[in-house]
């Protein structure tokens, strides 16, 4: 409106002279950038209404004292919504050469998970690729191209959030490869044990709230992530 009246008033006062076919070129362009403008001032007025917290992490894999591999994560925190994202990279050895290649990322939304999806590839063959997502009450589960209801009606922590925060008062999460809720035990003194399947558990290890320790315990081999200095 302000770039038309200013046209406007030139032309009233014989400042510029234009043609009608010229006006309405002039007219479309004013109002794009108008449009633009706008746009861009809602964009940036909901960035300073709602500012983006960044909280990353570096785990280190470590097996008989030696790194095999990291977990890069990120905790995103932006207004009522948290993401976290999580990508590793593993190279072990026994008697044979595994490289494992894992991403995984969870959307919470007013401390309710919405959405959270799992990829992983083992020596080029995907394991698993999967997601979840927030249907009325219920998460519907995308897997092989087909679509699941759980019978899970609220799920306020997954896995991820347990290398950003201590699970203090819970006693069950939500497990992505399991695609089940599963059990969670608090040891003490800041220790927490997670079942995942048979023979398969992880101990958690917190100070002062913050995740400085997890052991990872399988049939095949036991690991220890640590975080980067």
């Amino acid at each position: 409106m302000i770039p038309m009246l200013i046209l406007y008033t030139l032309q009233r006062f014989n400042i510029i002279s234009i043609s009608d076919s010229n006006l309405l070129k002039i007219k479309t362009t004013l109002h794009k950038i108008l449009v633009f403008v706008l746009l861009l001032v809602l964009t940036t007025t909901q960035a300073l209404n709602n500012p983006v917290n960044e909280t990353p992490k570096v785990f280190q894999i470590i097996k008989n004292d030696k790194v095999i591999g990291t977990i890069d994560m990120n905790m995103k925190i932006s207004g009522d919504s948290i993401i976290y994202i999580s990508k590793s990279n593993i190279n072990a050895k026994m008697i044979l050469t595994f490289e494992i290649i894992g991403k995984e990322k969870a959307i919470f939304k007013n401390g309710v998970l919405i959405f959270s999806s799992v990829y992983r590839k083992l020596n080029n063959k995907v394991k698993a690729d999967h997601s979840i997502a927030r249907q009325g009450n219920y998460y519907s589960l995308n897997h092989n191209n087909k679509t699941e209801l759980l019978d899970i009606k609220s799920i306020e922590q997954n896995l991820i959030t347990l290398y950003f925060k201590e699970p203090k008062g819970i006693d069950s999460i939500y497990c992505d490869n399991q695609n089940e809720m599963i059990q969670i035990k608090c040891l003490g003194h800041g220790k927490y044990k997670v079942d995942i399947s048979k023979g398969k558990y992880n101990i958690f290890f917190y100070q002062d709230g913050k995740c400085v320790k997890v052991e990872a315990v399988s049939p095949l081999f036991t690991v220890t992530l640590i975080p980067a200095a």
